[in-house]
């Protein structure tokens, strides 16, 4: 007689069918996450992901707009069964939390509603979905400032509670959330949209568990989840055995400038693969910590981008990836450490990560990306006679690959939502975008090139405005590849209602009170380039030239490559070429 424990055989074609039917539940439940959402941070930007979990927590399916949103669903399944085993749990529960140190999330503007879904009278899964709420309470409009020292500044904290308990909904619970925040109208239409999304979810695996039966669901995640770990064990016996490290920097904890060292060697040894983080900095003053499940995500990230980004987004192919990381580092900090600015940390572990397969995997990685810049407005809206908030991440840029220039004004690595819509901004708050723009020369010089960073002018015309900013690679680029030279830095400046010099600003500033009619200049940090940019191909210069990516001079300068009335001087540049090779130099830059 086969027990629940090991389930019964399936064929490969039923277990492919429950694969996408696990899939398509979270993408719908996504869709209607965006759909009915009230928030601009969520319709518009798509700041929210969702995910579908069996009863022991483990990951079977992934819609995440953003990666570093997996470190809010995962281990929330084994926190919640700590306080409410399943056994006590009842159908039409909805359980809730968003602090990384009391049951789920990895910062508190993410709440994060888990979903039980029962079959014969059991819990069997759960659907779960994430939202950014752009104010949960704090010391700051945004609930998000690189400059708080501890978690207790930085909003509304939830462990994991219900919601909803037997299909009621909780209303303690639910006006102690709306209480707490500054603009408790989109607080309520968020979570609206959540509990939607929930039931749609909820929906899609019953008819699942419904149609094909418990026993046969159980043996399906089992084949899928055994499927992901050794697509993934067969990927890593394939790149080299060794041992590989890289090292990258914060260049301001949140609260100064300076450098703080993330650091990660890379084992590997036929189909094993170990990350090891000791010799990380410790946890800083400021919030750009990460909680372990942000770690986490943000590893599994870079190894599926890098071995195979293909796998499916199931926790098959995390057995086979071993992580250490030292608790009270940055890595993995501990409570009350600050942690809301956590993404910013994540996109430079991201460009460490995929920096340390450099020697293994040379055709694979790329140089160092820039991450984006986040700024926060707030005051009084006069259109409206009400307070706003309006959370803003700006797009950097992607470092240089082998065989392709980076992507200018993109997010990179961990962070995915989009920037708001220059028509939203203007339609929503009291705010004028007077400048959008790619920013010339500040793509890293490579063989192929940087991408591009962006300068943005926003003049906010709010009574009592103020403004929050967060952003790193401001004083140290992203570090170039085998002789490509580091992407520019970032710089948040404001301006003066005249349009006169502006204040250049800390990369870390919060509740900055501005005169209406000012203006916030952000420019982003630039992808690095890859490879000697001597060894460029001319077109490719001349064609950066046209589009206005790459100056006269910096062509010269940085690529040797000499354009005269709109042509490339061939005998000019070939001497300017091979003028530094004769002295021993290299037209390129840093790392590697």
């Amino acid at each position: 007689m086969r027990t629940e424990s090991a389930p019964p055989p399936i064929d490969p074609i039923t277990a492919e069918v429950l694969s996408y039917r696990f899939q398509s539940a979270s993408e719908e439940m996504l869709s209607v996450l965006v759909k009915t959402a009230f928030s601009p941070n969520i319709k518009e930007r798509r700041d929210c992901s969702t995910g579908i979990f069996d009863d022991a927590g483990r990951l079977l399916a992934l819609s995440a707009i953003a990666p570093i949103h997996l470190s809010s669903m995962i281990g929330m399944v084994e926190n919640l069964t700590k306080r409410f085993p399943l056994g006590e749990i009842r159908e039409g529960d909805v359980f809730l939390a968003n602090d990384p140190y009391r049951g789920g999330g990895s910062h508190l503007p993410d709440l994060t509603l888990l979903t039980p879904v029962f079959d014969g009278g059991r819990v069997a899964a759960f659907v779960a979905n994430i939202a950014h709420h752009s104010d949960i309470g704090g010391k700051v409009a945004g609930s998000e400032s690189a400059d708080c020292t501890s978690i207790f500044q930085e909003g509304l904290r939830i462990p994991l509670v219900k919601i909803f308990s037997e299909g009621s909904l909780q209303e303690d619970i639910h006006e102690i959330i709306l209480l707490n925040s500054r603009t408790p109208r989109e607080r309520r239409g968020g979570l609206q949209a959540q509990f939607a999304a929930g039931k749609t979810g909820l929906r899609r695996m019953e008819e699942t568990f419904g149609r094909f039966g418990g026993a046969t669901v159980r043996a399906g995640i089992e084949a899928i989840l055994d499927y992901a770990e050794r697509r993934t064990r067969a990927a890593i016996e394939r790149i080299p055995d060794g041992e590989y490290e890289s090292e990258d920097f914060l260049d301001n904890d949140g609260i100064e400038d300076r450098l703080v060292r993330l650091k990660a060697r890379i084992e590997v040894e036929g189909d094993r693969l170990h990350i090891d983080f000791t010799g990380t900095a410790p946890q800083i003053p400021g919030s750009r910590n990460m909680p372990l499940t942000a770690t986490l995500s943000t590893v599994y990230y870079a190894i599926k981008a890098l071995v195979d980004p293909e796998l499916p987004p199931n926790a098959g192919y995390f057995r086979a990836i071993e992580v250490t990381a030292p608790p009270g580092t940055l890595v993995n900090c501990t409570d009350p450490a600050a942690v809301g600015d956590r993404v910013s940390c994540a996109n430079i572990l991201g460009d460490v990560l995929i920096g340390a397969f450099a020697r293994a995997l040379p055709d694979r990685v790329s140089a160092g990306s820039g991450p984006l810049h986040g700024l926060i407005f707030s005051g009084v809206n006069p259109n409206r006679d009400a307070y706003f908030v309006d959370y803003e991440t700006y797009a950097g840029a992607s470092g240089a690959l082998a065989g392709q220039d980076g992507r200018d004004a993109v997010r990179v690595h961990v962070s995915g939502a989009s920037n708001l819509p220059v028509e939203s901004v203007e339609h929503e708050f009291p705010l004028v975008v007077e400048r959008y723009e790619l920013m010339r020369d500040t793509g890293g010089a490579g063989k192929f090139r940087g991408g591009l960073g962006t300068r943005r002018d926003v003049a906010i015309h709010a009574r009592d405005a103020r403004l929050a900013g967060r952003g790193l690679r401001q004083t140290r680029g992203a570090p170039g590849l085998f002789g490509g030279k580091s992407g520019a830095t970032g710089q948040f400046s404001i301006l003066p209602p005249d349009r006169g010099p502006g204040t250049v600003m800390l990369a870390a500033f919060s509740e900055y009170a501005v005169e209406k009619g000012a203006a916030i200049r952000v420019e982003t940090p630039a992808g690095a380039g890859y490879g000697d940019p001597f060894e460029r191909e001319a077109w490719r210069v001349l064609a950066d030239v046209v589009a206005e990516k790459v100056s006269l001079e910096a062509a010269r300068r940085d690529y040797g490559v000499v354009i005269v009335d709109g042509q490339v001087d061939e005998e000019a540049t070939r001497a300017l070429r091979e003028r530094p090779r004769q002295t021993g130099e290299t037209g390129g830059g840093d790392a590697l």
